[in-house]
């Protein structure tokens, strides 16, 4: 009977991959693929396994189970890994270059920096996956989910994404030169290389669909004109203006702010939609409360926003970036800001207590008496120590 490797995969779950499986891809290719071609039923299990930096050029891996495998600055060049489930896998900076990954699951899966140049990714799953910096050029991506993945600086040259799912996916600063975009299914969440949101406009041009869908809830147009009409009385001097705004942050209403949301719905669209001009409501009303407690900024482009003072406890910001922004005094006690971008960022006066900080950028971040507390995750993993909030400038307090 083979021996089953128990790991933990890094959802907490675990899982087991059969040390037979393993042991048999040292064989080499053709040993491997023989065997594939003989056992029609042989369905590998490599869940959980360390394979990183291997070799597996031209492997016939289709349908195994990857799950949470560790394949880092390996090599699959050529690989068929159609059907195969790679959920959680760590392929950060593998080679991938025209590999088969027809109809793949890579949920939530790493791949910063992986190279899936002139690969078959038609169908797969890349939902919530990170493809930082991805090399991607001429890669097939027809009818893929890739709802919430992350693109950031990714080379997207004549990839064909032909009818793929870009609902809430993060482009910010990629190349797609020569993309086909024909059917591409967008929202108002998606984040264009541009740094600005997809609309029916960018969709229009480029033969995407766009599924933003307008709904304005009775209770939410009444608060958020409420709020809108305080905000235009403070700002003028007592006068009232029109409603121009109201009417635009309530034609930004969208699925994602739910009438009983935690924090306030008006704040919440503004800043998701439009930085420039909530900057220009905070210089004019300073000392308006802004609550965005729980707030979901995932993957956003946020740099230069001023949320000082902000309410922000348990917001959900990975991966957001914040370069330049002024989160003075803000509150981001329970918030997770892992893989953020917070380059130059001022958190003087933060209260991080219980933050998550993990991978976060924080080149130049200004943190003068920012409040940490053993519950705080730093960048590098570790929690915040007293020692290290000395050497930061910070304050550090028991929880």
């Amino acid at each position: 009977m083979a021996m089953m490797l128990l790991l933990v995969l890094p959802s907490g779950l675990l899982s087991a991959a059969d040390s037979l499986d393993v042991s048999r891809l040292r064989e080499g290719s053709e040993a491997w693929n023989a065997r594939r071609a003989a056992e029609t039923g042989f369905v590998p299990d490599l869940s959980g396994a360390d394979l990183k930096g291997r070799k597996f050029r031209g492997f016939d891996l289709h349908g195994a189970r990857l799950a949470g495998a560790d394949l880092g600055q390996s090599d699959l060049s050529g690989a068929n890994l159609s059907g195969a489930c790679l959920d959680s896998s760590n392929c950060q900076g593998t080679l991938l270059d025209g590999a088969v990954l027809k109809g793949a699951s890579l949920r939530g899966s790493t791949l910063d920096g992986v190279v899936l140049e002139g690969a078959d990714c038609s169908g797969a799953d890349f939902s919530g996956a990170d493809l930082r910096r991805a090399e991607c050029s001429k890669a097939g991506f027809r009818g893929a989910n890739l709802q919430n993945a992350h693109f950031r600086e990714a080379s997207l040259r004549s990839v064909d994404f032909s009818g793929a799912d870009l609902r809430g996916a993060y482009l910010w600063r990629a190349v797609l030169d020569g993309a086909v975009l024909m059917g591409v299914k967008v929202s108002d969440t998606t984040v264009l290389e541009s740094g600005r949101y997809a609309d029916a406009a960018w969709a229009a041009a480029n033969g995407a669909v766009s599924m933003a869908e307008l709904i304005v809830p009775t209770a939410v147009a009444a608060h958020a004109s409420s709020q809108d009409q305080t905000r235009r009385v403070t700002a003028s001097g007592g006068k009232k203006e029109g409603n121009s705004r109201v009417n635009s942050v309530l034609n930004l209403w969208r699925r994602t702010g739910p009438v009983d949301a935690p924090y306030d719905a008006a704040q919440f669209e503004m800043v998701k939609s439009d930085w420039r001009e909530w900057n220009r409501l905070r210089r004019q009303n300073p000392s308006m409360r802004v609550n965005l407690t729980e707030a979901r900024y995932d993957h956003k482009n946020l740099a230069q926003i001023n949320l000082q003072g902000a309410d922000l406890q348990k917001a959900s910001l990975r991966g957001t970036d914040f370069s330049q922004s002024d989160l003075r005094g803000a509150d981001l006690r329970g918030a997770n800001l892992s893989e953020a971008t917070l380059v130059d960022v001022d958190l003087a006066g933060a209260d991080l207590r219980g933050a998550k900080l993990w991978r976060a950028n924080m080149s130049r971040t200004r943190l003068n008496r920012a409040k940490v507390s053993a519950a705080t995750i730093l960048d590098s993993g570790k929690p915040a120590t007293g020692e290290w909030a000395l050497k930061h400038g910070a304050l550090y307090m028991a929880d």
